[in-house]
């Protein structure tokens, strides 16, 4: 079960209404469904959300120039990954085979064949000249991760090749895992199970700590921490160290990056620059849940709180302008824009720019299952 936040003024949601109205709204999705099927996985573009469960593929909204729209499509193979932009939606099957479907009534799916560089299949040989290892070049084309964004479109194969796609940009060794591959508007952020950021893209922002546009990766040294989760806005950043410590940094327009647009100072308020060049820490509110004294949430507490007794984030998600925070005993905190109500937090402002918590969504967040629109949240429940 999904429920969200936000914009839905093209019907992608199964609403009439136009927004959800301060609050989180459940996702009905009986119509498109079987009873044995229960969707797994949803993408959400500015005008529609695409809706996966095993090899059956959804998309409603604004399709073909008609909002209310909805068309199914089967794959051969169970979908494992959805992305989507506004020009197309991205599906990747469990065989590694790359898909892409655009939002149009008539669509169908076409498969994306990626680029691979001739010397990528260099062998090493012996003083004999024979090979020590035999290359499967199959393997180059088994697609493991996907993103996308407005204006970029990204890719990470079996052999670790890193792909604007259709182009490969980068070759990273044999040993290396890749733990998190997202995409803003413009700029791309690839997080390793070392804790190290990758970013490339327009640095327009400083959201990828580049001052001009870059088609290859960059190692972001970030201030030596290690990095446990990342998320990319449509032109801000964010990331959470394996301290629990929040940093954002880019595009600060509606206090996406939970940072006051105004300071307080004893001579009146001084405006904040817009653009945090370089990461910020964040200043998080106590979660409640620290404070509580309900006997039933004892065990729970307990059970997520680190050896300081703070219950610290663990997950972040970022949309255009607004962004999102789970914390270790799953309570949810947002900051950003807010002029459709994907902050979802209960009340109408026009932006927030600092984090409050969610008090409007019911229930608790399955594992891993949150996703930033443009300008909606959507949330999946667990069960």
């Amino acid at each position: 079960m999904f429920a969200f936040s936000g914009f839905n003024g093209f019907g992608q949601f199964g609403h009439n209404r136009q927004r959800s109205g301060n609050a989180f709204t459940d996702i009905c999705l009986k119509k498109l469904m079987t009873e044995q099927q229960s969707t797994s996985l949803i993408a959400v573009s500015w005008s529609y959300a695409a809706y996966a469960t095993e090899n059956k593929l959804v998309l409603r909204g604004f399709l073909s120039s008609k909002p209310n729209t909805t068309i199914c499509v089967q794959t051969a193979e169970i979908i494992t990954q959805l992305a989507a932009c506004d020009r197309f939606c991205l599906v990747l099957c469990k065989n590694g085979k790359l898909f892409k479907i655009r939002p149009e009534i008539e669509a169908k799916l076409e498969e994306v064949k990626l680029e691979v560089e001739v010397h990528s299949f260099t062998q090493k040989r012996s003083i004999f000249g024979e090979p020590k290892s035999t290359v499967n070049k199959e393997e180059c084309f088994i697609v493991t991760h996907i993103a996308c964004g407005s204006n970029i479109t990204a890719a990470v194969s079996a052999t670790n090749a890193v792909y604007s796609v259709p182009s490969k940009i980068h070759q990273f060794a044999k040993h290396f895992r890749v733990r998190q591959l997202i995409c803003g508007f413009e700029h791309a952020l690839l997080l390793s199970a070392n804790g190290d950021i990758y970013s490339w893209g327009n640095g327009l922002y400083e959201i990828c700590f580049l001052s001009l546009k870059c088609s290859s990766l960059v190692h972001t040294y970030f201030l030596y921490l290690q990095i446990s989760f990342i998320a990319a806005g449509g032109w801000h950043s964010a990331a959470i160290s394996a301290f629990g410590d929040l940093y954002t940094w880019g595009f600060n327009s509606n206090g996406q990056l939970g940072l006051r647009l105004f300071k307080i100072t004893a001579a009146g308020n001084i405006k904040q620059p817009t653009v945090f060049t370089l990461p910020q820490i964040v200043e998080i509110p106590e979660c409640k849940c620290m404070q509580a004294k309900d006997s039933t949430m004892c065990d729970e507490i307990t059970q997520n709180e680190d050896a300081t007794g703070e219950c610290l984030p663990v997950r972040v998600y970022a949309g255009a302008r607004h962004t999102l925070l789970q914390m270790k005993c799953g309570a949810l905190c947002t900051a950003g824009w807010n002029a459709h109500d994907q902050l979802g937090i209960g009340h109408k402002v026009d932006y927030c720019d600092e984090f409050r918590k969610i008090e409007s969504f019911e229930g608790k967040v399955a594992e891993g299952s949150i996703v930033c629109g443009a300008w909606c949240t959507v949330i999946a429940k667990k069960s």
